[in-house]
Order: structure tokens, then C-alpha cells, then sequence
């Protein structure tokens, strides 16, 4: 079935293996028994899924593998594949099918079942590339000029070989993407993670093609317009008038799916899930993102408990001291809807810091004090203590201006907005951008770009004037 692939059997695991590959026939005995396995370096893990790596060593050095582990503790789960292939089987399935349509894949190693009267795991092996990093790590090193521009015409060919293929990615993003340099020294692109894959029998449509490219355009904040216009002009084999076309339908859709993406991200945040997490003790009760550890976000909280500031920041952690009658507090969940905003607005890719908790002190004696702890970029300056503003006023009011058109298709700011709720990072190559300190000065809503527009440059202006007379 798959041309290259030899069966092996260990235990109760049935494998396919290519046969360059027969050398881990003596590994895969362990694979199973990876609990109690130093073998092993676990990398990721929870209830359904186990990512991990091992190192063979091999001439002068080590070749690193990825082992993929699905288990099925549910019977329902087990059932399920009964009737259909594992996760694991679609995964290297669809990754065979992808390279063997001439699209650049890395295609798994070995795929594995542990089979009883039921699936109870299934398994998958990768080959790790050496030296290489998604195309997201890629862009936000900022790589030299003219080997990123290499990149975004190679990348731009390589989606458009990609949707010719029948290839369908529905997470399309910077991250399923990685690059390194070849044996000639020259840098190649690949698509990975094939866990949302699915491939059709001819090209995709022109519609679903500009979704998914509208959803890798949301990482606009890794490119300039003229990295974008480069990469759709790969994209579309130098054809202008269509590149400019599809230009204006990816933005428009980009917008839709950011939309949906913040009211996903507003429901999302309040229950405990794979991203999001509810923390309590006797001192404090909070949400808080997983990504960050409780622990350290208690231990910021300190630092805020130390003094009376409205606004501190430490370790590009900001923490935004609020305040509210506890009555309203408690009874209409304003607690609740302040870190659901702040997350909303996260999701809208707009240049906000990154709500990592949001905190309650003493739950039990109904305080009116409550903190939203953020994580900035650094350099960040609020734009009160901007040094030498009159000096770069003209740079600061283009910065502000990119900043309104990036929000003003989802809302407005509010007018009592100040020079203080605005951060300016300053970057390596001397360019400014501006962020949104505080989340509850953005209001969202469904007014057109036009009239957000018109009043978010009002504000803008009246705060370079108010921070001038300082």
C-alpha cells in the first residue's frame, strides 16, 4: 500500500516502517513503555496525547526522532475507531499523499497501532530536522533582507503548489511551516503537522483558497506591505491585477475571521480548557492563561501588593490595579467580562499586551480590587515618559496612524483614553509601534471602518496635543 514500507510487529504493536529506516526496528519495542523509559524526553503531554523525542546516535553524531502517541482511554473512543482509521494513520496517510503530489513534507518514519479487542494507542515516528524552526520563529528573528526576501517568493510558491495539489491545511498558519537549509546550503521550506489535513482529488477552489490565505494573514504584524505584496506576487505567478484583487478579498475575509476568532476566544476564556485555567487560594481568585504558570503570576502580584500604583511594570509584565464597587463586582460579573474583553482583543491580532491573568484579592471578604496582569513586548514606554517626543513627533504620529488603521475595523477607542494607555515600543531598527496598554479603553462594535476612523484619529490627535503641552 505504501510503496517504500516494510511490516513489523512488536508485542502488541503493528508497525509500517520505511525500509531506510529499518535501524529503529530495535527501538520500537520501547515506544510502548515510555513511563517507565529514560530513554525518552517527554515534551508534551496530557490526557489523549504524548509528544516526546529520542536520539539515535549514528556515525559522528545524533539523529533525533519525534514520537507522536494518541491513547484512547475512553470506550466510546475505541469504538469510534472501529469503524474509521486512527488519528495517526490519517496523519501519515495524508503526509504520504502530500509528498507524493510533489509537495516538500517531511513523511513520517514508522506509524504504529496497539491493538487488542480495541485501538488502546496509536503511534507515529518523525525525523527531526536539524537546525530548522517554524517560519514564524523564522520571521520574528528578522532574518537578513535579502534572504527574507528569497523566503517569502519561495513561501508564496510553495502555497500556491499547495492548493494546487487538492491540499487542504485548515490551520494554515506561519507555525505548520518550517524551514532550514538544505545540503547545498540554500533554504527550504516544508508544511508539517498533518493533524488538520485533508487532501482532495483536484485544486482548490478560488474561494477556499483565499480563506486559508486570509487566515495566514493574520500574522501580518511578522511582515510589512511590501513582504505581503512580495509573497502574493509568488503566489500568483507575477500576475498583478489578480494579485491586487486578492489582496482585497484576503483583507476583507481576514477581518471576518479575526471577528470570529475574538468571539471565540470571549467565550473560550472563562472555562477551563487546554488554553485557559481557574486559579484559587485564600488570597487571591483568578483566570489566567496556561501558558502561564500560577506560581509566577502570584509572584508578580507581590510586586504590585508592594506599592499603590495604578499601573506597574516588571519583567515586561504589566499589572493594571482596577477597581469597582464589590456589589457590581460580584453581581453583574464585571470580573468576569474584563478578562473575557481582554482576550477578545487579543484574538483580534490588534497591538495589545498579552492578558496572562486576571486576579481578585481576598475572594472571601468581597474586595473592590482586582488585577489584570499583561505581558508586553519589550521596550515598551508608555507615551507620557517617551523621551524626546518633540523630537520625534512626526514618528510617533505615524506610528499612532498605522495603529488607528489596525483598529478601527473592529472599534473605537473611548474618549477618556490618555497619554499613559499608550505603549510605544521603540525596535531594533528604530521603528516605532504603537500598543494599547489598557483593554477597557476599546470598545468593539459594528460601525463601518469609516466612522471608527474618524473618531480614532480625533482621539489620537487630542492625545499628541495633551502630551505636547506636558
Amino acid at each position: 500500500m505504501f510503496k517504500g514500507y516494510i511490516s513489523h510487529s512488536t508485542k502488541q504493536v503493528r508497525w509500517i516502517i520505511n525500509e531506510k529506516a529499518s535501524f529503529l526496528i530495535p527501538y520500537l519495542g520501547r515506544v510502548h513503555e515510555i513511563k517507565n523509559n529514560d530513554f525518552f524526553t517527554i515534551i508534551k503531554k496530557d490526557n489523549y496525547k504524548i509528544i516526546c523525542e529520542f536520539k539515535i546516535p549514528q556515525a559522528d553524531n545524533e539523529q533525533a526522532y519525534l514520537v507522536k502517541i494518541y491513547k484512547y482511554p475512553h470506550l466510546f473512543q475505541r469504538i469510534k475507531n472501529l469503524l474509521k482509521h486512527t488519528r495517526t494513520f490519517r496523519e501519515f496517510n495524508t503526509t504520504y499523499i502530500t509528498g507524493s503530489r510533489g509537495i516538500s513534507v517531511e513523511v513520517p518514519v514508522a506509524h504504529g497501532e496497539e491493538k487488542r479487542l480495541f485501538i488502546k494507542k496509536s503511534y507515529l515516528i518523525i525525523k527531526k530536522i536539524k537546525d530548522s524552526c517554524t517560519l514564524r520563529e523564522y520571521f520574528k528573528n528578522n532574518a537578513l533582507l535579502e534572504e527574507r526576501r528569497r523566503v517569502l517568493r519561495k513561501f508564496g510558491k510553495l502555497a500556491k503548489e499547495i492548493h494546487d495539489a487538492g491540499i487542504k491545511q485548515d490551520d494554515f498558519s506561519l507555525d505548520n511551516f518550517l524551514i532550514y537549509k538544505d545540503a547545498e546550503g540554500k533554504e527550504k521550506i516544508i508544511l508539517i503537522d498533518f493533524e488538520r489535513v485533508s487532501v482532495q482529488a483536484g485544486c482548490l477552489n478560488e474561494r477556499l483558497c483565499t480563506w486559508y490565505l486570509a487566515k495566514l494573514n493574520r500574522a501580518k504584524n511578522y511582515f510589512s506591505n511590501a513582504d505581503r505584496l512580495r509573497f502574493l506576487m509568488a503566489y500568483t505567478n507575477g500576475d498583478y491585477k489578480y494579485c491586487k484583487r486578492l489582496a482585497q478579498q484576503i483583507e476583507s475575509i481576514t477581518i471576518r475571521i479575526q471577528k470570529k476568532d475574538a468571539r471565540k476566544f470571549h467565550v473560550q476564556s472563562i472555562r477551563e480548557n487546554r488554553k485557559f485555567g481557574v486559579f484559587k487560594n485564600s488570597g487571591f481568585y483568578g483566570l489566567y492563561k496556561k501558558k502561564y504558570q500560577p506560581e509566577t503570576l502570584l509572584t508578580i502580584l507581590k510586586r504590585a501588593e508592594e506599592t499603590d500604583e495604578t499601573i506597574l511594570y516588571t519583567n515586561q509584565f504589566q499589572i493594571l490595579r482596577l477597581f469597582e464597587n464589590p456589589a457590581i463586582l460580584r453581581g453583574q460579573g464585571i470580573f468576569r467580562r474584563t478578562w473575557m474583553h481582554a482576550n477578545a482583543l487579543f484574538a483580534l491580532r490588534i497591538n495589545v499586551p498579552i492578558p496572562a491573568g486576571l486576579f481578585i484579592k481576598n475572594p472571601a471578604r468581597k474586595s473592590n480590587e482586582f488585577f489584570l496582569i499583561s505581558e508586553t513586548t519589550g521596550n515598551c514606554i508608555p507615551l507620557n515618559k517617551y523621551p524626546d517626543f518633540n523630537q520625534n513627533k512626526d514618528k510617533i504620529s505615524f506610528a499612532l496612524l498605522q495603529f488607528v488603521k489596525q483598529i478601527s475595523p473592529f472599534g473605537m477607542l473611548r474618549k477618556d483614553i490618555k497619554a499613559i494607555d499608550i505603549l510605544v515600543q521603540v525596535s531594533d531598527d528604530r521603528r516605532l509601534k504603537c500598543y494599547l496598554g489598557n483593554y477597557k479603553l476599546f470598545c468593539i462594535n459594528q460601525f463601518s471602518v469609516q466612522r471608527n476612523m474618524q473618531i480614532n484619529l480625533q482621539l489620537v490627535e487630542r492625545l499628541l496635543k495633551t502630551n505636547d503641552n506636558l
